[in-house]
């Protein structure tokens, strides 16, 4: 086997060990004539000493459910405590990519969400090394005092201990036309170039300070704005009152989105005037819809106690209602869905699964 480099890699290049999307060729080697490319220098030594069949064994102490900033700083604390870790994730970043704006995060007065999750890869990928897999779980299956994950490929993982960090996803309107149309006009994220829009005019759902953000965001890059909300505006009013200035930006609220319009690209959407009824046609190129986040918590609904919410109901050190189950970030119950808190939780979950295994172990003795 030897390193080798090369200067163009297709879109399409997956790391054979973790499933992860490689854009950059500084990890690569030459193994029966053929070239592959790794995330880390982590993922290339396993796949060097594991050719054929990269651990199938797939028996661990921890298993970290979710890489947003709560699972990947739980990662990295289980890395420092020498913990053997496998973190499966549908990606590494969580929301924390679609975030314009990040103040005050210790270290830096500002830094936006692609900055500081480039940060947190590195810092996983390279410093802190943990066996990984881009995957989606399903399910959390109680097995003879541990726990066996299975995903969506269809893989069967086992622990002895369970952080989940699964985070929240986009709500979304359920209207016709937004699944069809989306990523042709229509978006959940925030964080886009907003100057391809330019000139155009933009429907952003949502009255809340995402929402506002979004439409700020829109009429900097040149667009006419109609943010439309079904309740009543709750954002910051020292932001709405800059927005009401701009002669390009509208405000419907006590207005109900109720269809996304167009062949192959949004051309239109239809609004309904919760006080009259009345239904109202507006030209748009674009619906940018910013109306809250819901967790991830339907792969453990069986297993684990919920709020009203969804959300994971957990005590002060991240245990939840099942033994060696513990819970961190926006998923859970608690009070706060910041990224410096969701980091928190996450070193704080990680200490306590430790705890929680040194227990076990002294228990078997």
């Amino acid at each position: 086997m030897k390193n080798s480099k090369q200067s163009n890699l297709k879109r399409d290049t997956i790391d054979p060990v973790c499933g992860m999307q490689i854009d950059s060729d500084s990890f690569s080697a030459t193994y029966n004539d053929k070239t592959y490319h790794f995330c880390s220098q982590g993922c290339k030594d396993k796949f060097k000493a594991e050719i054929d069949h990269f651990d199938k064994n797939n028996q661990y102490d921890l298993i970290i459910i979710g890489a947003g900033p709560a699972g990947l700083t739980a990662a990295v604390y289980a890395s420092v405590m020498r913990l053997h870790t496998f973190l499966i994730s549908k990606d590494l970043g969580g929301q924390a990519i679609d975030s314009a704006k990040i103040k005050n995060y210790m270290g830096f007065d500002f830094i936006t969400g692609p900055e500081l999750v480039d940060k947190f890869k590195a810092q996983f990928l390279h410093r802190h090394y943990l066996e990984h897999v881009m995957d989606e779980v399903t399910r959390i299956n109680p097995k003879d005092g541990d726990y066996e994950i299975i995903t969506r490929n269809k893989s069967s993982y086992l622990a002895r201990a369970v952080i989940i960090a699964t985070g929240m996803k986009r709500r979304k309107l359920g209207i016709p036309g937004e699944q069809r149309l989306l990523r042709r006009g229509v978006s959940h994220s925030a964080l886009q170039d907003t100057s391809i829009f330019a000139g155009r005019h933009i429907v952003v759902v949502g009255g809340g300070n995402s929402g506002v953000q979004t439409a700020r965001g829109l009429l900097q890059s040149g667009c006419n704005v109609t943010l439309v909300e079904k309740a009543n505006i709750t954002a910051d009013p020292s932001e709405l009152e800059i927005l009401a200035m701009n002669p390009d930006f509208e405000i419907l609220d006590r207005h109900d989105l109720t269809e996304i319009y167009g062949q192959d690209k949004v051309e239109g959407v239809e609004v309904q005037s919760l006080e009259d009824m009345h239904n109202r046609k507006i030209t748009c190129n674009g619906v940018f819809i910013q109306i809250g986040l819901i967790p991830n918590t339907e792969f453990c609904i069986d297993l684990l106690e919920l709020n009203d919410r969804g959300e994971i109901k957990i005590k002060p050190d991240c245990s939840t209602n099942a033994q060696g189950v513990f819970a961190c970030g926006d998923v859970t119950t608690v009070f706060g869905k910041r990224i410096i808190i969701a980091s928190g939780e996450g070193a704080k979950a990680a200490l306590n699964a430790k705890k929680y295994l040194e227990r076990m172990k002294d228990t078997i003795k």
